[in-house]
């Protein structure tokens, strides 16, 4: 859990007598209107729609199936008239992210717009009744998919979901203006599309950045916080690097950021560490992956995530990242396939759409850099 979210069980909200549905749905046009609307409901100036708590029932059958829950609340499946699925966060009591929070999920998302970033469908805001309506993600989340519980991924399955991760980090920092610090990069904050595709979610700690650091209340997830950031309340554009280094050695190692070594706990790169100083990497890799692997292409990621945990000066920024990984995918890649498939198979799957450009307000407008060739 997150550093400022409460470790008690969550609470739901017990549905009050009546919802005040004849506004709902609708958000202010006017930018300066932040006053209570005829129903009682704060008028937000987001581009999103806005639910009532009844529509939230009506979406969620009552809030019948629960699929998850974290440090906002439980997540519940939903449907909405269109047929579209949805998962709905609904805010719980015992939570500590408070309403700021949630206006800053629901303002950055309603600003920045990339593929590999989870949409918002919309929000409630209705008396004390507080959601978060994002796309439905068929195959969960990557820790679920790392733990054992679900079907094992394959190496190349979890260089792309790491590849494509990358690129929605990429986007925050160097895309949008001005950057935005994620805050809270873990395995459970990536999801996964039924192809696997990857969208990184969880915008409640996003921070926007200028100049070398500022100062901020810690907040984070312990074992992938970063321990620069965590001394001197200094935040960096690297504490989101450091944060992903961590899940980089998750998707190597299949183990938690806090794991067991024979001296009792230890953090997963002091384990890492340890046995690739010795040329033992084999001794690190997730068993599941089933022996099916390009040995280069994981040293590369092995030691790409070290460098991502080492001290700030000396880590990548998030456009390396992507470089770095679009080669060891391509190394992975070229073991079974064909140069031809290779550059075919990235190129059509992971070419930048327009649409990837930034939005109004946080968007530049200026492409996103060109790595160079595909295959070198």
């Amino acid at each position: 859990m997150a550093l400022d979210i409460s470790t008690n069980p969550p609470t739901f909200h017990k549905v009050p007598p009546t919802f005040g549905t004849e506004n709902s749905s609708r958000v202010s046009d006017h930018p300066n209107n932040t006053g209570d609307s005829g129903s009682g409901r704060k008028q937000l100036n987001f581009d999103k729609k806005q639910f009532s708590f009844a529509e939230l029932k009506l979406v969620t059958n009552d809030f019948r199936e629960k699929i998850g829950i974290g440090g906002f609340g439980e997540v519940f499946k939903g449907r909405l008239e269109n047929g579209t699925n949805v998962a709905v966060k609904v805010r719980s009591e015992s939570s500590s992210q408070g309403i700021q929070q949630f206006l800053n999920e629901v303002e950055k998302l309603s600003r920045v717009h990339h593929k590999n970033l989870v949409s918002l469908v919309g929000y409630c805001k209705d008396g004390d009744h507080i959601a978060l309506i994002y796309e439905y993600m068929e195959e969960g989340n990557l820790q679920d998919r790392l733990t054992g519980m679900a079907q094992p991924l394959s190496w190349k399955q979890r260089l792309r979901i790491a590849y494509e991760s990358a690129q929605g980090l990429e986007y925050l920092h160097k895309m949008c203006n001005p950057p935005l610090i994620h805050r809270d990069i873990k395995t459970s904050n990536i999801l996964l599309t039924r192809n696997l595709k990857a969208q990184v979610s969880d915008f409640g700690l996003v921070r926007a950045f200028s100049g070398t650091h500022v100062s901020t209340k810690i907040v984070g997830t312990p074992g992938y916080l970063d321990p620069y950031y965590a001394l001197t309340s200094q935040l960096i554009e690297r504490s989101d690097v450091y944060s992903f280094g961590v899940v980089l050695l998750e998707i190597v190692t299949g183990k938690m950021p806090i794991c067991q070594g024979p001296q009792g706990s230890e953090h997963l790169t002091q384990f890492v560490q340890q046995r690739l100083s010795k040329g033992n990497i084999e001794s690190i890799l997730d068993p599941y992956m089933g022996g099916q692997y390009n040995i280069n292409s994981i040293w590369k990621v092995s030691e790409l995530a070290l460098r991502c945990t080492d001290v700030p000066d000396k880590r990548p920024d998030m456009t390396q990242i992507v470089a770095e990984l679009k080669e060891s995918l391509i190394l992975e890649m070229s073991r079974t396939e064909t140069v031809s498939e290779v550059s075919g198979d990235i190129s059509s799957d992971y070419q930048r759409s327009p649409s990837d450009n930034l939005e109004m307000g946080y968007i530049g407008g200026s492409k996103l850099p060109d790595y160079g060739p595909l295959v070198r």
